[in-house]
């Protein structure tokens, strides 16, 4: 048997961070060059909005087995590599699913949400398939110490992020949603995509997506019901709980511009009742 493996690069990425520790967990807009020989592979490629890259992490080290998630707190504990998405693992591969703006006749693309930093090699790309990639249903690990452990600013951007990745457009409503989701995780005290959060969704379809988006809550689940909004038909009101606790949200002035939305105050944007019951 040969156990050898070998793989050849067939393109390099283009980005505005040269060091990983600099590489925001979000990611940046860059580019991936293809190289010549490979460009007839990317025939038909921009009929995806996304795709997958796998890429060749060449500033990870392969010889540690535990890590931390060192862009988030050095407070975090250890856990295996296999556990994490650190760039130092046997074999340093990453996968990441970018968004595709753009394509070149000399085979670059224009791509956004790219983690890779100048110069890394590209291993290979595939459509990605919300149909077959997309797990909706999926499960992970409480997330409430990392979270705790972020600054403001990156929580916004993982909150935009997951609000985005269901909703499809960044919008009014999608932030609403986060100002909404930052409000309500300081009450509840923790990761809105644990079990035990229930989402209430009122009426707006926008703010509805994204907050579904940002909490992973379905019906199926029993995580995801509807407001009452009879008391006040003018309001746009939707709710997080807990066992113990509450918090609704009424929405009753039209949605703002994006940039007002993201710097005023919460009582600019909604009314807030919290009912603690425990």
């Amino acid at each position: 048997m040969n156990d050898s493996l070998e793989l050849t690069p067939v393109g390099v990425v283009h980005s505005p961070i040269h060091e990983k520790s600099l590489m925001p967990v979000q990611g940046v807009r860059g580019q991936i060059e293809i190289f010549s020989p490979f460009i007839p592979a990317l025939e038909g490629v921009e009929t995806s909005s996304h795709l997958i890259l796998l890429a060749w992490m060449h500033h990870g080290r392969r010889d540690l087995l535990r890590a931390r998630a060192r862009k988030v707190s050095m407070d975090l504990p250890e856990k295996g590599v296999f556990s994490l998405r650190s760039p130092s693992r046997p074999n340093p591969i990453s996968m990441s699913v970018v968004r595709l703006l753009g394509r070149s006749a000399e085979g670059v693309l224009d791509v956004d949400c790219i983690d890779c930093i100048e110069g890394t090699p590209v291993i290979d790309l595939k459509p990605y398939q919300p149909g077959w990639d997309c797990v909706f249903s999926a499960t992970h690990h409480d997330r409430t110490v990392k979270i705790q452990k972020m600054g403001p600013s990156e929580y916004r951007q993982m909150l935009t992020r997951e609000a985005m990745n269901y909703h499809g457009e960044w919008c009014p409503g999608a932030a609403i949603a986060v100002r909404m989701a930052e409000c309500a995780t300081l009450v509840l005290g923790g990761d809105l995509r644990r079990q035990e959060v229930h989402l209430f969704i009122g009426g707006h379809p926008c703010i509805t997506d994204s907050l579904i988006g940002i909490t992973g809550a379905r019906v199926g689940a029993a995580r995801l019901s509807r407001t009452n909004q009879e008391e006040n038909a003018q309001a746009l009101a939707y709710a997080f709980s807990i066992p113990g606790c509450r918090i609704d949200f009424s929405i009753s002035r039209p949605l703002m511009d994006i940039s007002f939305i993201l710097a005023c105050r919460n009582e600019d944007l909604f009314s807030i009742r919290i009912d603690s019951t425990g």
